[in-house]
């Protein structure tokens, strides 16, 4: 647990306690950049630059909310600054086709795993992956997402319907009595 004084030393740019704050919180947000980010290399290249700005800006933070969420919230920023300016994926960034929202009902398959589900999402498609990720897992609203991507309200909806799709046609591939049972 992160108490007051570990947080009060860091901002004095205590080198223990950054030490202490980078390891007890290294395994999440490694596990968060993984769902953005593919390649192991850039993960840990983010990490660190994410890690570099939660240390250099952690006198900003107020104890209002919880340290861990102001640590996420940098590191899925960093992240994403990181998708936006990597060329391989500006592209992917500027699709603006406005398509209807769908509503998806789906009671879900009990018997999935964590890891199974992660490597479902592992293989949606880049950008649809990114919305499905701050919408669904990081409870980013469609209105933060377009604001953080760039792009519309109505692009971010339709990469979560078109996510949901992908996954949903995925699982049905994994687990065929979906299919016999949602069609």
């Amino acid at each position: 647990m992160i108490t007051r004084d570990v947080i009060e030393a860091c901002v004095k740019q205590d080198k223990k306690t950054q030490r202490v704050i980078y390891e007890t919180y290294f395994p999440l947000m490694l596990a968060i950049l993984r769902r953005y980010i593919k390649d192991e290399e850039e993960v840990l290249d983010v990490l660190n630059q994410g890690y570099m700005k939660i240390f250099n800006k952690v006198d900003q933070y107020h104890f209002e909310n919880s340290f861990e969420g102001w640590c996420k919230r940098i590191i899925i920023n960093t992240a994403l600054d990181h998708l936006r300016s990597n060329k391989r994926y500006k592209d992917v960034f500027s699709f603006d086709a406005i398509m209807p929202a769908h509503k998806v009902y789906n009671d879900g398959v009990n018997n999935l795993s964590v890891d199974e589900l992660l490597e479902i999402i592992e293989g949606i498609s880049p950008i649809s992956k990114t919305v499905f990720n701050l919408f669904a897992i990081d409870g980013f609203s469609h209105k933060e997402i377009a604001e953080q991507l760039n792009i519309s309200v109505g692009t971010s909806k339709w990469h979560l319907s078109s996510a949901r799709k992908q996954v949903q046609s995925r699982l049905k591939e994994v687990y065929p009595e979906l299919a016999m049972m949602y069609g």
